[in-house]
């Protein structure tokens, strides 16, 4: 050791002593409080210099320890390990005048800091810890961090107990009003390996400068923060003794904080520094090794903070009384509590501790949960079996001023007349912490002044807090009730350990004894037998249990009825729901359908009832429980067809081939039996006409008992070729088939048809025997004797052998409607073709396909298909493929898998097809061809089909027969589909929904959306309908201006969903102007006539965006993947009252059928083919398509060797666009334009109608 330090700590350690002495646990002469603060800063300042000195004593050297890694910067507010850090280094330089670090840099720190940045002349000094700072202190090295108090390091143990301060003690802080369990000191307690220690008490003082008044107790906490026993106050020599008993285990740790609690009033104490000093331990004859005293940081006293609390009232789910629960109970809530949070803070609420203060021990309960706000959480129970403790994870949060409540729930298990109390011991049980400050709340209740020991449910100062209700332990619980699952049946007569009936012994909480048991019997004898029966024709009467034990009896029936049978066997009926049988033999006196019935009145009938716990007698609940009643009945069978196979059910058809049919269904009907009844052989009739020699195409005939063969090897039934219609063949089973009395089985009767055999008709019936005993043979499986059954004659229905199924198919109603298809798009359906099969399931294996060639009709006209417009063509089982094909013509053949035709049902097959793109050549997709892909009855599969070529359409398999199956029926004619490259998007807006007189009225808007991955759309023209709820748009020259007007109608065009920024060529977006056509009181463009009567307009509105396009309409374009937005505008006059103005756009309902400008090329396909720029005299270009103002043609034309084409008819012209086939930019004079017709958002008619109201 350097001199300079032995010289140095010997100063501080003599400046210590001298400040120590001058301030003792009580000063010498009274001290301003300014005074004392000042005198405890010097001395927790001298303590940090001591620390510092002495390690570097330890290390035996005066050099810095190594640097601290500090990752960022520093400055008011910062927390962490970096801070604490910061905080030692100051401290070992002695700018920071405190005891330890806090790991918070307040402005203590930052004042500290400021200090060293000026001493080492760092600029500016203003106690920011930024990168010079930080690399000044990592230069010169960390101070070893100071310990945490002033009390020495622990004392190495011996054998016994180590006592020690905890490395993370509490921080220095406040303790202020209202505060419960605030942590001051932590201790390590450690035990030798060489037993566990118990620990009797721990003795504290209160130490630092202030008064023991500022503690309105201390109390220790474990481990988990739970508080120890009661809290302790101090004496006059400033001491106590905390005196709740724990255990350290051998070799183990534990960790107890001394806390302390305060009173709501600090005003006295505001300001004085507190500590807690371990100066003791009480661990009986151990050797404690310890330092003591063993002192924490100091807390200072405030009377300032205002904290949060929690009030506690009883519980919505309490009890709210006392009761007797039996044993056995189970999910009781003991008792319960609702926590308020105070105004000031959230609360945080980690735990509770529960006082069972009855006498029950913790073995007679069980399954004790805590709910908090509806949770479960598990109980701790102490050593002693008193208190339940549960603790909430990391703690449920009760907002300030809002509501939870907990309670605690279990099962009793065992304690007759013990009680169970469930209290609040004290309020502080409950641990609660506010969420703003951090601090422990002591929970309180409004005091009712009531006993705390009348078990009440009452909350008072006196302990405990919460005097719960009491719960007796009552003995256990025996109930009995007629048992369903021995229910009414048949029983037969002169047969032992027949059933009488059953009954439930429901038994909760323990073991019950009878010792003797009556049963009541009551008897009715059936009409017309005329015989006497009497109780005492029942014998060697028997009670079993439910594994079939006899635990009473027998006895025989006594005369009367009342009390019949009599029990004396003490029985033990178990904790639980238990099922136990009556059963006796029944005397010959008892006839065919007389009746029996038993019942009890445990309360009265059962005597010695008692509890084998307890010893306690129980009373059965009572009421008489009647039994089901029993019918006696003699053994009985009936034998019948089941209706659907009985012959009037209808012929069913089958294959020749099938393996396994099911020829009949046979009921064997116990139902009126008194016995189970045993059945060996059946003996049926092979009916029906058939021919002669024939009988053995029926082969591998069994019976079956759902899906187990009962007639199997040799005892299968093979029909022989000399067999006759109307013979008898006998089943004889491999085993005995039992039908249980009161029940019925189904057989069913399953025989192979020989494939390719000449029987037609054939069947399998019951009866025309001689002898109809003979049809099975039965006997009573516990009398042995024999039973002729009832037979009902039936000759069964027939079976009519096919040579093989059938296959029929058509176009289902679910094909898809005529629509627009954009080029490139996949599975996109074109038909659905349904098929139906008959007599088997079929297996569609080969399916002939064509390009349709439609009709001329004006929606159909002018159709094309060709090979090059699709890429493939699928076909679909619902979502699974079954088949794919490429057309290379106009026919093709489709390979199908596992395409299966249910027998006399249908599947729907779905043709779905992937369009070509669409190039600027059109060399692949052509725009305007109409797509149909449909099924081609002409087709025949191969030369070595003979008759069937050329003249069926598709080819399947029989399943069962295995013979070749041709489709039938017609070409079908689906819908088809029209290709484009590109659609627009029409979707309607909505407005403000009003309108005024002016100038700039918005009557309709909407938006139009082209698709991306295109060329874009154009658009050439649209029509709008405008009516008025009055006849004001009319004759606007001869009207008066005062007269309500629509006038000067007008279309602008924009690029975004705010209606202001002009598009379409057009800064403003006005699209119809410059000389072109505008609806106003000199021009009025429409296509009907107006008049007054008339107030319905079309406004047909043509675009010219632009000024240098003059009179002449041009296209407007949305480029690919973008949205414009439309509105049109008009002027409003005269308006008054409550008229209203109704817009909508006008659809087209087809396409304009086109003339070729060849005459007899006219409504040709091939003639009419989309081909660029054709000349003169040659086939001419989009005849499905044509140039806008061929579309726009209001009237037919005649077409000569130099005109291009004329359209038809031309009332199809409300909507004008292209789908720009070849280019973006697609010109009007171009053969590349279509009406509206199936446009998405445009209807054939019109879209809906955009109403305004004044």
């Amino acid at each position: 050791m350097s001199n300079s330090i032995t010289k140095k700590l010997t100063s501080v350690l003599l400046s210590a002593t001298t400040v120590v002495w001058l301030t003792g646990s009580s000063l010498l002469a009274p001290v301003a409080f300014a005074q004392s603060t000042d005198l405890q800063a010097q001395i927790n300042a001298l303590l940090a210099q001591i620390a510092a000195l002495q390690a570097q004593l330890a290390s035996g050297s005066s050099s810095s320890a190594p640097s601290y890694n500090y990752t960022r910067n520093l400055t008011v507010g910062s927390r962490g390990a970096d801070v604490t850090a910061l905080q030692n280094f100051l401290i070992s330089k002695g700018h920071l005048k405190i005891a330890s670090a806090t790991e918070y840099f307040g402005s203590l720190t930052k004042a500290a800091l400021a200090a060293y940045q000026a001493s080492v002349g760092i600029s500016p000094a203003v106690g920011y810890f930024g990168p010079i700072t930080r690399a000044k202190v990592a230069s010169v090295g960390a101070a070893p961090s100071p310990t945490p108090s002033p009390a020495p390091g622990p004392v190495v143990g011996g054998s016994g107990l180590s006592v020690s301060l905890a490395s993370d003690q509490p921080a220095s802080g406040l303790f202020g009003e209202s505060f419960a369990s605030r942590p001051f000191t932590k201790l390590v307690l450690t035990a030798s390996s060489d037993g566990d220690i118990t620990v009797a008490s721990l003795s504290v003082e209160r130490t630092g400068q202030g008064n023991d008044a500022a503690f309105s107790g201390v109390v220790g906490l474990d481990e988990n923060g739970i508080r120890m026993g009661d809290t302790k106050t101090f004496g006059s020599d400033h001491k106590l003794k905390l005196t709740d008993k724990f255990v350290v285990k051998a070799g183990q740790s534990r960790t107890i904080t001394l806390s302390g609690d305060s009173d709501a009033d600090q005003n006295d104490y505001n300001g004085q520094l507190v500590s807690l000093s371990l100066v003791g331990v009480d661990a009986g004859s151990a050797n404690v090794n310890a330092g003591f005293p063993l002192v924490g940081n100091y807390m200072t006293v405030n009377s300032t903070l205002t904290i949060g609390s929690m009030t506690l009232e009883r519980g919505a789910l309490d009890p709210g009384t006392a009761a007797t629960k039996e044993i056995g109970t189970a999910g009781y809530i003991f008792a319960g509590l609702k926590l308020t949070a105070g105004a000031n803070e959230d609360i945080l609420v980690k735990s509770i501790r529960w006082n069972q203060g009855g006498s029950a021990a913790a073995s007679d309960l069980g399954n004790l949960k805590t709910y908090l706000d509806g949770v479960m959480y598990d109980t701790t129970v102490s050593t002693d079996g008193k208190y339940y403790t549960a603790i909430f994870g990391t703690g449920i949060t009760i907002a300030k001023g809002l509501n939870k409540e907990v309670y605690i729930k279990g099962d009793v298990l065992s304690g007759s007349n013990r009680g169970v109390d469930f209290d609040l011991y004290r309020y502080a049980d409950i641990k609660a912490t506010g969420m703003t400050y951090g601090y422990d709340v002591l929970p309180t209740a409004t005091d009712s002044a009531d006993s705390s020991t009348d078990d009440d449910g009452t909350l008072q100062n006196t302990q405990p807090n919460y005097d719960a209700y009491e719960v007796t332990i009552g003995a256990g619980s025996l109930s009995v009730e007629k048992a369903t699952s021995v229910g009414s049946q048949n029983i037969a007569e002169n047969l032992a350990d027949q059933v009488l009936g059953g009954f439930v012994a429901d038994v909760k909480g323990e073991d019950v004894t009878v010792a003797a048991m009556n049963f009541d019997a009551s008897t009715i004898e059936a009409a017309g037998t005329g015989g006497t029966i009497d109780s005492n024709d029942l014998t060697n009467v028997t009670l079993v249990d439910e594994n079939g034990k006899v635990v009473a009896g027998p006895v025989d029936g006594q005369v009367g009825g009342n009390n019949a049978f009599r029990f004396s066997d003490t029985v033990t009926f178990k904790v639980g729901r238990h099922t136990y049988t009556l059963k006796g033999k029944i005397g010959t006196d008892f006839a065919q359908n007389d009746q029996f019935a038993a019942s009890t009145t445990p309360s009265s009938d059962w005597t010695t009832v008692k509890g084998t716990n307890s010893s306690q007698t129980i009373t059965p609940s009572g009421g008489t429980v009647t039994l089901s009643t029993m019918t006696i009945k003699t053994g009985a069978l009936v034998l019948t067809i089941s209706t659907d196979t009985a012959s009037s059910s209808p012929n069913q058809n089958v294959v020749k081939g099938t393996g396994a049919y099911q020829f009949a269904k046979y009921i064997l009907d116990a139902s009126e039996s008194g016995e189970d009844l045993r059945i060996t052989s059946m003996q049926l009739d092979l009916t029906t006409s058939y021919p002669a020699n024939t009988a053995d195409e029926l082969t591998n005939c069994q019976l079956k008992d759902g899906a187990t063969a009962l007639n199997t090897g040799t005892n299968i039934v093979n029909p022989s070729n000399d067999d006759a219609a109307g013979v008898d063949k006998t089943f004889t089973f491999d085993t005995s088939l039992v039908v249980p009395k009161g029940t019925a089985k189904t057989l069913a009767l399953v025989c192979n048809l020989t494939a390719g055999g000449t029987v037609e008709y054939v069947g399998w019936g019951a009866g025309g025997l001689t002898t109809a005993a003979n049809q099975a043979v039965v006997t009573g499986v516990t009398s042995g004797t024999s039973v002729a059954e009832t037979v009902t004659t039936d000759l069964g229905r027939t079976i009519v052998a096919q040579t093989g199924g059938t296959l029929t198919l058509a176009l289902d109603s679910s094909s898809p409607s005529l629509k627009l298809i954009q080029a490139g798009a996949t599975d996109q359906t074109l038909s659905v073709l349904r098929f139906n099969a008959s007599y088997e399931d079929v297996r569609l294996d080969l399916l002939g396909l064509q390009l349709a060639t439609t009709s001329a009709a004006n929606d159909q006209a002018n159709a094309s298909n060709s090979p090059s417009d699709l890429t493939k063509v699928t076909l679909w089982d619902g979502a699974t493929k079954v088949g794919e094909v490429t057309f290379t013509g106009d026919y093709a053949t489709a390979t199908l898998s596992n395409f299966v035709i249910p027998k006399d049902g249908q599947k729907l097959l779905t043709i779905k097809a992937d369009i070509s793109p669409m190039n600027t050549t059109l060399s692949q997709a052509v725009p305007g061809h109409l797509i149909n892909v449909d099924y081609n009855a002409a087709w025949g599969d191969a030369p070595d089909d003979d008759a069937n070529e050329g003249a069926q359409g598709g080819k399947a398999i029989g399943i069962s027969s295995g013979t070749t199956v041709y489709t039938a029926g017609v070409d079908t004619a689906s819908n088809g589909a029209r290709i484009v490259k590109a659609m627009p998007t029409l979707s309607k807006l909505a407005t403000s929904g009003k309108f005024t007189n002016t100038s700039d009225q918005t009557l309709y808007r909407f938006k139009i959306d082209a698709p991306a991955g295109t060329n874009g759309v154009s658009l050439y023209k649209m029509t709008f309908n405008v009516s008025t709820s009055t006849t004001a748009v009319t004759n606007y020259e001869t009207e008066d201006a005062g007269v309500f007007r629509v006038t000067n109608l007008r279309l602008y065009c924009y690029s975004d969903a705010g209606f202001s920024q002009g598009s379409c060529g057009n800064s403003s977006g006005l699209l119809n102007q410059f000389g072109l056509a505008i609806a106003d009181g000199t021009n009025v463009d429409f296509e009907d006539v107006v008049s007054n009567a008339d107030p319905d307009v079309d406004v047909a509105v043509l675009f010219n965006p632009t000024a240098s396009s003059g009179a002449t309409a041009e296209a407007i374009r949305i480029s690919a993947g973008e949205t414009r937005w439309f509105e049109l505008k008009a002027d409003v006059t005269g308006a008054s009252s409550t008229p209203n103005i109704s817009t909508k756009i006008l659809g087209d309902a087809g396409w304009n059928a086109v003339h070729c400008d060849v005459a007899a090329s006219e409504n040709v396909v091939s003639a009419c083919d989309y081909s660029p720029s054709p000349n003169v005299g040659q086939a001419q270009a989009g005849r499905f398509t044509a140039t806008a103002a061929l579309i726009d043609a209001v009237s037919a034309g005649t077409f000569t060797a130099t005109t291009e084409a004329t359209i038809v008819a031309g009332d199809d012209d409300n909507f004008i666009w292209s789908d720009n086939a070849t280019n973006s930019t697609q010109g009007i004079a171009s053969d590349d334009w279509f009406t509206g017709f199936l446009l998405p958002g445009v209807p054939s008619v019109s879209t809906s109608a955009e109403v305004l109201t004044f």
